[in-house]
Protein backbone atom coordinates (compact mmCIF):
# COMPACT_ATOMS: atom_id res chain seq x y z
CA UNK A 1 0.00 0.00 0.00
CA UNK A 2 1.75 3.23 -1.05
CA UNK A 3 0.02 6.29 -1.05
CA UNK A 4 0.18 8.46 -4.57
CA UNK A 5 -1.71 10.13 -7.44
CA UNK A 6 -1.25 10.99 -10.80
CA UNK A 7 -3.43 13.93 -12.24
CA UNK A 8 -3.93 14.56 -15.81
CA UNK A 9 -4.50 18.06 -17.47
CA UNK A 10 -4.50 20.03 -21.04
CA UNK A 11 -1.42 22.19 -20.39
CA UNK A 12 -2.89 24.23 -22.87
CA UNK A 13 -5.60 25.36 -20.34
CA UNK A 14 -3.39 26.24 -17.60
CA UNK A 15 -2.97 29.90 -17.54
CA UNK A 16 -0.30 32.59 -15.74
CA UNK A 17 1.71 29.76 -14.59
CA UNK A 18 4.74 28.13 -16.26
CA UNK A 19 4.64 24.40 -16.17
CA UNK A 20 8.10 22.71 -15.14
CA UNK A 21 8.45 18.76 -15.67
CA UNK A 22 10.36 17.50 -13.00
CA UNK A 23 12.21 13.82 -14.58
CA UNK A 24 11.76 11.06 -12.15
CA UNK A 25 15.09 9.51 -11.20
CA UNK A 26 14.38 6.81 -8.96
CA UNK A 27 17.69 5.33 -9.49
CA UNK A 28 20.05 8.47 -8.80
CA UNK A 29 18.71 8.73 -4.74
CA UNK A 30 22.14 7.84 -2.98
CA UNK A 31 23.23 7.83 0.53
CA UNK A 32 24.75 10.92 1.65
CA UNK A 33 24.06 13.00 -0.97
CA UNK A 34 21.95 16.45 -0.76
CA UNK A 35 18.69 17.06 -1.69
CA UNK A 36 15.98 19.11 -1.79
CA UNK A 37 12.11 19.11 -0.59
CA UNK A 38 9.66 21.57 -2.03
CA UNK A 39 6.77 21.84 -0.80
CA UNK A 40 4.09 24.32 1.55
CA UNK A 41 5.41 22.93 5.14
CA UNK A 42 3.53 24.36 8.12
CA UNK A 43 0.36 25.65 5.42
CA UNK A 44 3.28 27.97 4.19
CA UNK A 45 2.66 29.00 0.51
CA UNK A 46 5.88 27.68 -0.55
CA UNK A 47 9.07 26.21 1.42
CA UNK A 48 12.50 24.50 0.42
CA UNK A 49 14.09 22.63 2.86
CA UNK A 50 17.82 21.29 1.78
CA UNK A 51 19.36 18.25 3.81
CA UNK A 52 21.22 15.29 3.16
CA UNK A 53 19.49 11.45 2.50
CA UNK A 54 20.67 9.46 5.71
CA UNK A 55 19.32 5.93 4.97
CA UNK A 56 17.89 4.33 1.97
CA UNK A 57 16.53 1.03 3.72
CA UNK A 58 14.36 2.15 6.29
CA UNK A 59 11.57 0.51 7.00
CA UNK A 60 7.93 1.70 6.32
CA UNK A 61 7.89 4.37 9.93
CA UNK A 62 4.81 3.59 12.14
CA UNK A 63 2.94 6.67 11.93
CA UNK A 64 0.27 5.51 14.29
CA UNK A 65 -1.07 2.74 16.52
CA UNK A 66 -5.06 2.76 15.01
CA UNK A 67 -3.97 4.85 11.83
CA UNK A 68 -2.56 4.79 8.17
CA UNK A 69 0.76 2.84 8.03
CA UNK A 70 2.58 1.72 4.74
CA UNK A 71 4.30 -1.54 4.67
CA UNK A 72 5.86 -3.36 2.23
CA UNK A 73 8.34 -0.98 1.52
CA UNK A 74 11.51 0.77 2.09
CA UNK A 75 11.83 4.29 3.07
CA UNK A 76 14.29 6.97 2.71
CA UNK A 77 15.12 9.19 5.33
CA UNK A 78 17.10 12.01 6.55
CA UNK A 79 16.61 14.99 9.04
CA UNK A 80 14.83 17.46 6.66
CA UNK A 81 12.51 19.02 9.48
CA UNK A 82 9.24 18.91 6.98
CA UNK A 83 5.81 19.15 8.45
CA UNK A 84 2.28 18.56 7.43
CA UNK A 85 1.43 20.98 4.36
CA UNK A 86 4.46 18.94 2.17
CA UNK A 87 3.04 15.35 2.21
CA UNK A 88 3.65 14.13 -1.65
CA UNK A 89 6.18 17.03 -2.44
CA UNK A 90 8.88 15.89 -4.30
CA UNK A 91 12.18 15.19 -3.18
CA UNK A 92 14.46 16.37 -5.12
CA UNK A 93 18.43 15.78 -5.79
CA UNK A 94 21.24 18.72 -6.87
CA UNK A 95 20.65 17.83 -10.68
CA UNK A 96 16.89 18.61 -10.40
CA UNK A 97 15.94 15.36 -10.82
CA UNK A 98 12.68 13.87 -8.51
CA UNK A 99 14.12 10.80 -6.47
CA UNK A 100 11.51 10.25 -4.27
CA UNK A 101 8.25 11.99 -2.37
CA UNK A 102 7.57 13.54 0.61
CA UNK A 103 5.71 10.81 3.14
CA UNK A 104 5.74 12.36 6.17
CA UNK A 105 7.91 12.83 9.53
CA UNK A 106 8.08 12.27 13.00
CA UNK A 107 6.64 14.14 16.11
CA UNK A 108 9.20 16.14 17.97
CA UNK A 109 11.82 14.94 16.03
CA UNK A 110 13.38 16.76 12.66
CA UNK A 111 12.92 13.10 11.25
CA UNK A 112 11.73 13.24 7.48
CA UNK A 113 10.61 10.07 5.69
CA UNK A 114 10.02 9.58 1.89
CA UNK A 115 8.98 7.32 -0.19
CA UNK A 116 11.48 5.82 -3.25
CA UNK A 117 9.92 6.89 -6.82
CA UNK A 118 10.71 3.26 -8.17
CA UNK A 119 6.52 2.58 -7.83
CA UNK A 120 5.60 5.29 -8.74
CA UNK A 121 7.77 5.51 -12.16
CA UNK A 122 6.63 2.26 -13.04
CA UNK A 123 2.69 2.61 -12.34
CA UNK A 124 2.98 5.95 -14.71
CA UNK A 125 4.85 3.73 -17.03
CA UNK A 126 1.79 1.14 -16.70
CA UNK A 127 -0.82 4.19 -17.21
CA UNK A 128 1.23 5.55 -20.40
CA UNK A 129 0.72 2.42 -22.07
CA UNK A 130 -2.92 2.11 -20.94
CA UNK A 131 -2.17 -0.95 -19.30
CA UNK A 132 -3.41 -1.78 -15.53
CA UNK A 133 -1.50 -0.92 -12.58
CA UNK A 134 -1.65 -5.06 -11.22
CA UNK A 135 -2.41 -4.49 -6.73
CA UNK A 136 -2.86 -6.56 -4.21
CA UNK A 137 -0.90 -7.95 -1.08
CA UNK A 138 0.96 -11.55 -0.05
CA UNK A 139 -1.22 -10.75 3.36
CA UNK A 140 2.34 -10.38 5.23
CA UNK A 141 4.99 -7.92 5.95
CA UNK A 142 8.22 -7.70 4.82
CA UNK A 143 10.86 -6.10 6.94
CA UNK A 144 14.25 -4.76 6.21
CA UNK A 145 17.01 -6.55 7.63
CA UNK A 146 20.73 -6.32 7.76
CA UNK A 147 23.19 -9.10 6.30
CA UNK A 148 24.70 -9.97 9.76
CA UNK A 149 20.93 -11.01 10.85
CA UNK A 150 19.95 -12.70 7.81
CA UNK A 151 23.28 -14.72 8.37
CA UNK A 152 22.60 -15.58 11.47
CA UNK A 153 19.07 -16.41 10.40
CA UNK A 154 20.91 -19.28 7.99
CA UNK A 155 21.80 -16.96 4.57
CA UNK A 156 24.63 -18.61 3.03
CA UNK A 157 27.45 -15.93 2.48
CA UNK A 158 27.66 -16.56 -0.97
CA UNK A 159 24.23 -14.64 -1.48
CA UNK A 160 25.55 -11.04 0.04
CA UNK A 161 28.98 -11.36 -2.39
CA UNK A 162 25.73 -11.29 -5.27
Amino acid sequence: VHDFAFFKFDPAAVKHMPLVELPLAPDEAESASEIVIIGNNAGEKCSIHRTTLARLDRNAPTYSRSGYNDFNTFYFHSASGTTGGSSGAPVLNLKGNAVALNAGGKVGTSAGFFLPLDRVARALKLLQASQPVPRGTLQMVCTHQTFDEARRLGVPDEIENE
